[in-house]
């Protein structure tokens, strides 16, 4: 072997050592947590979530995550009082305009903005699935509905939510303030909101 082809050998042996790895470089895949639970860590330093479970309605790598808490009811309300704040009109049916429905603090930003959680058999053309037996809809679309004698078998109202910028919530999941829970509408929409978080810790799979 020359010197030159032994230099020329040498040369390429290092630009394949040093050369990145193509595969070294890449990100690992996003993974989405809409319709799963957030499960706030007993030392949570933030009294805002310090307890509570969170449901994602939406998690994405560019718009980052929105969540409802739903174990932290803060008043009942009637139908008719609250087809009354939206401008809407009033059922007949004395029952109907009496029905009262549980009203929850489900974050801290925009309070004045409404959400409805319902089980997936209610469908309007504004409905929008977020999992396995759970949907969205406007709340004004669901209560002119409830007005109308057709109401959701299950059904969460909230006021207010939880957000994150992008990569705040995956920070947070790496200091290990959440766990993450995978379970069903029938813990969401369940009724038992003071056990809600006992229980959810319990059902985590992993400590974050």
């Amino acid at each position: 072997m020359t010197r030159t082809h032994a230099f020329t050998c040498l040369m390429v042996a290092a630009t394949l050592v040093a050369a990145p790895s193509v595969h070294a470089q890449e990100a690992p895949p996003f993974a989405s947590l809409k319709g799963k639970f957030l499960v706030a860590d007993p030392a949570m330093p933030d009294p805002r979530f310090a307890g509570t479970v969170i449901f994602m309605i939406e998690h994405s790598a560019e718009g980052g995550a929105v969540g409802i808490i739903v174990n932290r009811p803060a008043s009942r309300r009637t139908l008719a009082e609250l087809l009354g704040a939206l401008g809407l009109g009033q059922p007949q049916d004395e029952a109907t305009r009496a029905r009262e429905i549980e009203l929850f603090w489900g974050g801290p930003v925009e309070l004045n903005t409404a959400f409805v959680l319902h089980s997936d058999e209610f469908k309007l053309e504004s409905t929008t699935p977020v999992a396995p037996g759970v949907a969205i809809s406007p709340p004004k679309d669901v209560l002119a509905a409830m007005a109308e004698g057709h109401s959701p078998a299950q059904v969460l109202l909230a006021v207010g939510y939880a957000g994150w910028s992008p990569g705040q919530l995956e920070a947070e999941l790496k200091q290990t303030s959440w766990a993450i829970v995978t379970t069903g509408a029938e813990f969401l929409f369940g009724t038992d909101h003071a056990g809600k978080w006992e229980r959810a810790w319990r059902m985590r799979t992993q400590d974050l």
